[in-house]
């Protein structure tokens, strides 16, 4: 289904972009301008990184620098990215790229096991130039399954009708929306077995929402990865059978990746995990070369159970999803643990906050958000999760201690934290300190 080629074959077609780019972008060409000639992988290594900043501000309509097409634009689709993860930025493909950034999703799809015979719920949200919930129409239209095109944008309960009403074999969305879902089944004590495959993109999916969701929708429901994909980009992972959870096969025709250790300003050994660099090798109308993309993963250096020859690499989350408190890096997966125990129970969502706010006094004010569809019940075992909290995190125990930091847990409604208004993700960290 998905074809593979060397690293040098990869590399020979990201060559191709470049030198194209540098013939027909403005902004390459004045990127690249001091540049020798770029021919092998070792001089492949000096091609300068492509940041957010130059993608945000030379991308079309800011900019027609990125461009090698001619004005007026034709034959064009024009989405956004969301602005999940910095500034929202709109992103143009023409209808041919269009089409085989679809295409190479729809197999991925289709890795996942979703078939002709299936019904398939599209719960992302629609609107906002967000490319999503139309992309999907589209592939799931390329593998003939039936389309209930319901989107997210709609409240939860008319969501649910829908979902008992029809009963669809399989649910693609986000893990945020997934979680309100599975709240509302638990809080309404509903049955939903019919559900084979819940399909997700956006967020990561840890497995304190994953136990969540078998709760709710039942322990042999099948939850997957849509795939590893960007707006920029498209699929730059796809998932067999005997991938791990955040294990992903690379498309070597579609894609030349580099994972980048930043602090030594080199290329990651294998094993070595490091932020991704993605060049794109089919989208010409503005080309992506060496994009810093916000992500870190490394690769297995293992072939696969699978016989796939495409290899494989592990995503480790986003670049900066950690917090520093005291001298320590701290990981979010350590705040899940603080409360994962009662995800289910007393109330109690997966979907939560994570607020860090620098307040008078020279104090740090640490508060845990959680959403919950019996907010009295929930609020029993508060001080439960703060003594967690204390135990998992030494640095902040040590600060309450010094009366240096306050922390506080507590329990909203269901659909209360902020979300973003175009994607419906909750911002799992939310670190307001000013940093110097």
């Amino acid at each position: 289904m998905f074809n593979q080629i060397s690293k040098e074959k990869s590399l020979q077609k990201a060559l191709s972009v470049f030198n194209f780019a540098k013939e027909n972008s403005a902004f390459y060409q004045d990127k690249y301008k001091t540049l020798p000639e770029i021919s092998t992988y070792k001089t492949w290594l000096e091609v300068p990184i492509l940041t957010k900043d130059e993608l945000y501000n030379n991308s079309y309509p800011k900019s027609t620098r990125m461009l090698t097409l001619e004005m007026p634009l034709k034959k064009t689709i024009i989405t956004s990215t969301g602005g999940s993860s910095g500034l929202a930025r709109y992103t143009m493909l023409t209808y041919e790229e269009w089409d085989k950034f679809l295409k190479r999703q729809a197999d991925a799809l289709r890795l996942m096991g979703i078939q002709e015979e299936d019904v398939v719920a599209n719960l992302f949200v629609a609107g906002s130039l967000w490319p999503s919930f139309i992309a999907l129409h589209d592939n799931i239209r390329l593998i003939g399954a039936t389309h209930l095109p319901i989107s997210a944008n709609i409240d939860f309960d008319e969501i649910l009708r829908y979902i008992m009403e029809f009963k669809p074999t399989v649910l693609l969305s986000l893990p945020t929306v997934f979680v309100i879902l599975a709240d509302k089944i638990l809080q309404q004590n509903l049955k939903v077995d019919f559900v084979k495959i819940i399909g997700y993109a956006g967020e990561h999916m840890s497995e304190m929402i994953r136990s969540h969701l078998r709760k709710a929708f039942g322990s042999s429901v099948k939850i997957e990865s849509l795939a590893y994909t960007s707006a920029d980009c498209g699929l730059i992972g796809y998932q067999c059978d005997s991938c791990a959870s955040n294990e992903y096969h690379l498309p070597t025709d579609f894609q030349f990746v580099e994972f980048y250790n930043f602090e030594e300003n080199r290329v990651c050994e294998p094993g070595e995990t490091g932020e991704v660099l993605i060049t794109n090798l089919e989208r010409l109308s503005q080309p992506i070369i060496r994009y810093r993309i916000g992500d870190v993963a490394k690769w297995t250096g293992k072939a696969c159970a699978c016989g796939d020859k495409n290899p494989t690499f592990i995503i480790g989350g986003r670049a900066g999803d950690d917090f520093k408190i005291g001298g320590a890096y701290i990981s979010m997966d350590v705040v899940e643990k603080s409360f994962s125990e009662y995800v289910s129970g007393h109330g109690i969502s997966a979907n939560y906050q994570f607020v860090l706010d620098d307040i008078s006094g020279a104090k740090l004010k640490i508060v845990l958000r959680i959403e919950s569809s019996n907010v009295e019940e929930s609020r029993k075992l508060s001080e439960n999760i703060k003594k967690n909290i204390e135990k998992n995190i030494d640095d902040i125990k040590v600060g309450e201690e010094m009366g240096l930091v306050i922390l506080e847990v507590e329990f909203v409604e269901l659909g209360e934290l902020p979300r973003s208004p175009i994607t419906g993700k909750v911002k799992r960290l939310n670190d307001k300190r000013v940093r110097g």
